[in-house]
Protein backbone atom coordinates (compact mmCIF):
# COMPACT_ATOMS: atom_id res chain seq x y z
CA UNK A 1 0.00 0.00 0.00
CA UNK A 2 2.91 2.30 0.67
CA UNK A 3 4.16 1.66 -2.83
CA UNK A 4 0.77 2.55 -4.30
CA UNK A 5 0.60 5.75 -2.23
CA UNK A 6 4.10 6.72 -3.38
CA UNK A 7 3.29 6.10 -7.03
CA UNK A 8 0.06 8.11 -6.78
CA UNK A 9 1.92 10.94 -5.04
CA UNK A 10 4.59 11.16 -7.74
CA UNK A 11 2.09 11.03 -10.59
CA UNK A 12 -0.03 13.80 -9.08
CA UNK A 13 3.09 15.77 -8.07
CA UNK A 14 4.17 15.70 -11.71
CA UNK A 15 0.76 17.02 -12.78
CA UNK A 16 -0.02 19.51 -9.99
CA UNK A 17 3.24 20.22 -8.15
CA UNK A 18 4.85 18.76 -5.05
CA UNK A 19 2.37 20.31 -2.60
CA UNK A 20 -0.69 18.90 -4.35
CA UNK A 21 -2.29 17.44 -1.19
CA UNK A 22 -2.42 20.84 0.48
CA UNK A 23 -3.53 22.76 -2.57
CA UNK A 24 -6.06 20.14 -3.62
CA UNK A 25 -7.57 19.92 -0.14
CA UNK A 26 -7.79 23.71 0.19
CA UNK A 27 -8.94 24.73 -3.29
CA UNK A 28 -10.57 21.72 -4.91
CA UNK A 29 -14.16 20.74 -4.43
CA UNK A 30 -15.55 17.66 -2.79
CA UNK A 31 -13.86 15.29 -5.25
CA UNK A 32 -10.45 16.81 -4.54
CA UNK A 33 -10.97 16.44 -0.81
CA UNK A 34 -12.01 12.81 -1.27
CA UNK A 35 -8.90 12.11 -3.35
CA UNK A 36 -6.63 13.57 -0.68
CA UNK A 37 -8.41 11.69 2.12
CA UNK A 38 -8.23 8.41 0.17
CA UNK A 39 -4.55 8.97 -0.57
CA UNK A 40 -3.89 9.78 3.10
CA UNK A 41 -5.70 6.64 4.21
CA UNK A 42 -3.67 4.58 1.74
CA UNK A 43 -0.46 6.17 3.05
CA UNK A 44 -1.35 5.53 6.69
CA UNK A 45 -2.34 1.94 5.93
CA UNK A 46 0.97 1.45 4.16
CA UNK A 47 2.92 2.86 7.09
CA UNK A 48 1.11 0.59 9.54
CA UNK A 49 2.05 -2.54 7.62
Amino acid sequence: MLTAATIIYFILAFLFGPLWPLSMFAKAGLLGKLIVVAWGALLIAGLNN
